[in-house]
């Protein structure tokens, strides 16, 4: 191709082009934790079951701030991403309580359930280490 066939094709191009590359479009997906349409259509005990998801989610991010970074976990990005996806969780329970006021099922407060599900979770961790021994020699 010719370099002067080259210079007149290229205006052709960005002209066309132009109109795509100018436009700013923002297509942001959704937020995880909103309440989609298939929420929305979920039975009662549905909803209770990822609300309790959500509730196990939230409890064991608030335990890892609490502790630490988990081994196996990105250390580096910990302070940055937990405090966020707790966050979120928290903004999920909020709108399964309010799709569970809206359709007439019992009503779970996200508060004491957290706070039972973390109550479990130190349990757990307690009931998991082993046990200290000193080795003396006497």
């Amino acid at each position: 191709m010719s370099t002067a066939l080259r210079l007149a094709l290229f205006p052709v191009l960005v002209c066309t082009l132009g109109g795509c590359a100018t436009g700013y479009y923002s297509f942001a997906p959704p937020s995880p934790y909103m309440v989609l349409p298939v929420d929305e259509s979920m039975s009662c005990n549905a909803i209770a079951a990822s609300f309790r998801y959500s509730v196990r989610r939230a409890a064991r991010f608030e335990y890892w701030l609490a502790v630490g970074p988990l081994a196996g976990y990105d250390s580096e990005r910990f302070p940055l991403d937990a405090p966020k996806q707790l966050l979120d969780e928290r903004k999920r329970l909020d709108a399964l309580t309010d799709l569970q006021r809206t359709k007439g099922c019992t009503v779970i407060d996200p508060g004491p359930a957290v706070a039972a599900e973390r109550e479990r979770l130190e349990e757990s961790a307690r009931a998991s280490r082993p046990p200290v021994v000193l080795n003396s020699k006497g």
